[in-house]
């Protein structure tokens, strides 16, 4: 093990509400909390409500990439898009090149909330923006996708 790895390694440990873990746990607390008045009545919630504002933007994805995307298991997704498609946001077809594959598209009542799914998350950035100048936000989501890039993979941490 090298210096600076090993030095990493034995670093103290630091209190709860300053670990990373944490930190992020109580942001998306947060937003669980600032999204569900506005989401719940239109039986979404912030997973269902990023996929659908993942789908708008992308178009059609398999439900693999969508697993990737989100970063869920595939269990947790299989459940997310049955209950959308219940709901009536998005539709569930096989692919015409392998029949294993499940696209995922957008329906219109799905394109129809997803702007308001996307005005969500626009006013969220927008209260964030008065505290960040331009070059902070750049630099918050450079770290942020360097803190998920670094976690490991599951089952890569054994006690």
């Amino acid at each position: 093990m090298s210096n600076e790895k090993s030095r990493r390694a034995t670093r103290p440990r630091r209190p709860l509400e300053d670990r990373v873990s944490f930190l992020t746990h109580r942001i998306n607390a947060r937003l669980q909390q600032l999204s569900s008045p506005i989401l719940a009545p239109l039986k979404l919630d912030l997973y269902s409500s990023r996929i659908i504002v993942a789908l708008a933007e992308r178009g059609p994805m398999k439900v693999g990439q969508l697993v990737d995307l989100m970063a869920l298991p595939q269990s947790t997704m299989s459940h997310q898009l049955k209950r959308m498609e219940k709901d009536g946001y998005v539709r569930r077809t096989r692919s015409d090149l392998d029949n294993r594959t499940v696209v995922i598209t957008l329906s219109a009542k799905g394109e129809a909330v997803s702007e308001t799914c996307n005005r969500w998350s626009d006013q969220v950035m927008n209260s964030i923006s008065e505290d960040f100048s331009d070059s902070e936000l750049e630099l918050l989501s450079i770290l942020l996708q360097r803190v998920f890039k670094s976690l490991p993979q599951e089952g890569d941490i054994q006690l």
